[in-house]
């Protein structure tokens, strides 16, 4: 923010390289400091806030957008279930369901990309040094490296309830 237009223009051609062009000239620059923001509140009777709209993330590892992802593959389930079973899609009772499932996975998440941020930030020598030492872990490590990847995914040992159920035929 501080660099004039030039340096700033010399900066993101070196970051970005030519795979989109060349650089030429920029408006005014904005920055919008990144914080993790949860809702106080997600679900209400005939409303639910699922991704961004109920935990905004740091854009780290895509986590946020995998996070919405399975908060709409539970919310489904959950309603599903509902339907199933005669009960209001609408009614806070079912969307409560929804998100005593769905609460853990949210907390793990928040949590794990939280910090996973708050220590690729950080400029103190000891967590530098952890850092380098995880990357050089994971590198000697494969299972533990695939182990880390797919809970970062949100896919390990979670398969969506509604694989195995038929979805309710619409009425004639």
């Amino acid at each position: 923010m501080l660099a004039d237009d030039q340096q700033f223009l010399a900066q993101l051609q070196d970051r970005f390289g030519f795979r989109v062009g060349r650089f030429e000239r920029v408006g005014r620059r904005q920055a919008y400091p990144l914080q993790l923001v949860m809702a106080e509140e997600q679900v209400r009777s005939h409303l639910v806030l699922v991704g961004n709209a109920a935990h905004f993330l740091h854009p780290v590892a895509g986590q946020g957008f995998n996070l919405a992802l399975r908060d709409c593959i539970c919310l489904a389930e959950v309603l599903l279930e509902a339907h199933a079973q005669n009960r209001g899609l609408g009614d806070l009772q079912t969307l409560q369901i929804y998100l005593e499932r769905q609460r853990q996975d949210q907390s793990v998440t928040i949590q794990f990309s939280d910090k996973l941020v708050r220590l690729f930030s950080s400029t103190q020598l000891p967590l530098i040094a952890l850092r380098h030492l995880g990357f050089i872990s994971l590198s000697m490590l494969p299972p533990v490296k695939n182990l880390l990847s797919t809970r970062a995914m949100g896919i390990a040992a979670r398969n969506p309830r509604w694989q195995t159920t038929t979805f309710p035929q619409p009425s004639p």
